[in-house]
């Protein structure tokens, strides 16, 4: 019978006195970062930084913007609402049933008809002479241009414009 060994693989004894050399490395010597390279990194993400700052706090002063709009569309719903409420009112005061009831509970009652008075010429006279002896400011006050803004309207205008 033969029995095979392999003999690579069998731990070799040495003698205790002998020193074992360590194995060989092969290292290579890598250089070092340099001063540009650290400012370029350092400076890459400082801008970064900054960048997404400022995206932030857009986004927040949108945001803020937003919920000032927000309130401001509330607060003119609400203002309409009211303002419907307030028509709503004004037309029922102004409803003729709730008139006539109204009037009722003051003791009104319905006219019966109209009449028709005519004036006497010498009351016409009389109120026509007591208008003349009156500044003409008092018996006419569309005249003034002061109390009555629509005054000027029929007067022609004298300026001529020059384009």
């Amino acid at each position: 019978m033969a029995l095979a060994i392999n003999t690579e693989r069998v731990p070799q004894r040495r003698p205790r006195g002998e020193q074992s050399i360590p194995p060989e490395r092969h290292l290579t010597v890598i250089p070092g970062t340099s001063k540009r390279t650290i400012v370029f990194f350092s400076a890459m993400v400082l801008g970064l930084f900054v960048v997404v700052s400022s995206v932030i706090g857009l986004q927040a002063y949108i945001a803020g913007q937003q919920l000032k709009l927000d309130h401001l569309t509330s607060e003119i719903s609400l203002a309409r609402q009211y303002h419907d409420e307030l028509r709503q009112q004004r037309a029922s005061l102004l409803a003729p049933e709730y008139l006539r009831e109204q009037a009722a509970a003051m003791m009104m009652t319905p006219g019966l008809g109209s009449k028709f008075v005519e004036i006497p010429e010498d009351v016409v006279a009389s109120v026509v002479i007591s208008t003349g002896k009156m500044d003409p400011a008092f018996a006419n006050p569309s005249n003034i241009a002061s109390l009555n803004p629509l005054a000027n309207l029929g007067a022609p205008q004298n300026e001529v414009t020059q384009p």
